[in-house]
């Protein structure tokens, strides 16, 4: 059976509402784009380079939105919120894929 994460790259299509709603909250959805890229795992080493792809991913969540959460508290400019949850969220998603793939490549298993 082939990885099913390329399966989360179809959330992408909900991107495609910016162009109905014009809201720009949407184009966060096109960073699932990025779970293409997983379409050729291979089956046995998946588990493992998932478990550390995660946790590249977590590390980086906790320094933005620690970095994100300051940065609005001590500026007072909560409107940068919305941006900063988006840089957290699409950000994880890009570390992830791009670690999976790393990892893949890369071919130790330890």
């Amino acid at each position: 059976m082939r990885n099913v994460l390329w399966y989360l790259g179809f959330l992408s299509l909900i991107s495609l509402l910016y162009f109905v709603k014009g809201d720009p909250g949407y184009l966060l959805y096109l960073s699932f784009l990025m779970f293409f890229f997983t379409y050729n795992a291979k089956d046995e080493r998946v588990e493992i380079n998932e478990g550390k792809a995660a946790r590249n991913a977590f590390l980086y969540m906790m320094i933005t939105s620690a970095v994100c959460i300051a940065y609005v508290s001590l500026s007072k400019n909560i409107a940068f919120y919305q941006w900063g949850f988006a840089i957290v969220v699409t950000g994880a998603l890009v570390v992830c894929v791009l670690s999976f793939k790393y990892y893949e490549n890369k071919g130790d298993v330890k």
